[in-house]
């Protein structure tokens, strides 16, 4: 097997975990401004708002840093992948219900979108690969 498919489930671990370290960043340090991005109005102090934050900023960071250390530990990139792949399928089918189905959308959920599907076939490559290694 070429080193790029031997490297690719470890690079794509790790990249993904760096990416939802840097979301889970941007949920913390300004909260209002991205979930208003997202078109979800909140204001400080509210129920909702803690709710969200603890799922966009908390979750998001502790996937990220299993992500991370799935790339780091050989032994847990295989685990690590199919967490990846099952959490982007579901977000790429709740999210699909939401753009086809609900038609509730805007141009970043849209972009959001694309990006989890591209994810989810990187996943299954990589996970594909890391069974062959």
């Amino acid at each position: 097997m070429s080193s790029i498919a031997r490297l690719f489930p470890l690079i794509l671990l790790a990249v993904n975990g760096v990416l939802y370290l840097y979301v889970a960043w941007l949920f913390i340090s300004d909260p209002v401004d991205w979930f208003a991005a997202l078109d979800v109005r909140l204001s400080r102090g509210s129920v909702g708002y803690t709710e969200l934050q603890s799922v966009y900023a908390g979750l998001m960071a502790a996937m990220g840093l299993f992500f991370v250390l799935c790339a780091w530990r050989p032994t847990w990139r295989e685990p690590g992948l199919v967490f990846m792949l099952l959490s982007y399928a579901g977000l790429v089918l709740m999210r699909s219900n939401g753009i086809l189905i609900e038609q509730s959308y805007n141009t970043l959920i849209l972009q959001i979108y694309i990006a989890e599907w591209l994810a989810l076939l990187l996943a299954i490559v990589a996970l594909f690969l890391q069974r062959r290694a």
